[in-house]
């Protein structure tokens, strides 16, 4: 279970990099509404390192765990059409 726990996380990090490299923001109608995105956006980044950071340290689960939140966020803020990029597929 660890194995596949750990490849798991490893695709999951890779697709969110790769959105993260893509990413656009839209114009928001507001300059605190673009300050919420972004901060959502540091968010990523931050469950994005410790997801990578728990897979260094053999934490696969909570590397996984961690991952998937980053992966959330970013969906949710492009299903609010608050960012543009598209998920890529990662082969495992």
């Amino acid at each position: 279970m660890s194995d596949e726990m750990q490849s798991l996380a490893k695709k999951y990090i890779l697709v969110v990099e790769f959105a993260l490299q893509e990413l656009t923001l839209r114009n928001f109608p507001s300059e605190a509404l673009g300050d919420k995105v972004r901060q959502i956006i540091d968010s990523v980044k931050s469950y994005l390192s410790d997801s990578k950071f728990y897979l260094n340290a053999g934490r696969e689960a909570t590397a996984l765990a961690s991952v998937s939140y980053a992966e959330g966020l970013l969906d949710s803020l492009r299903m609010m059409e608050f960012v543009d990029f598209n998920w890529r597929n990662v082969e495992s």
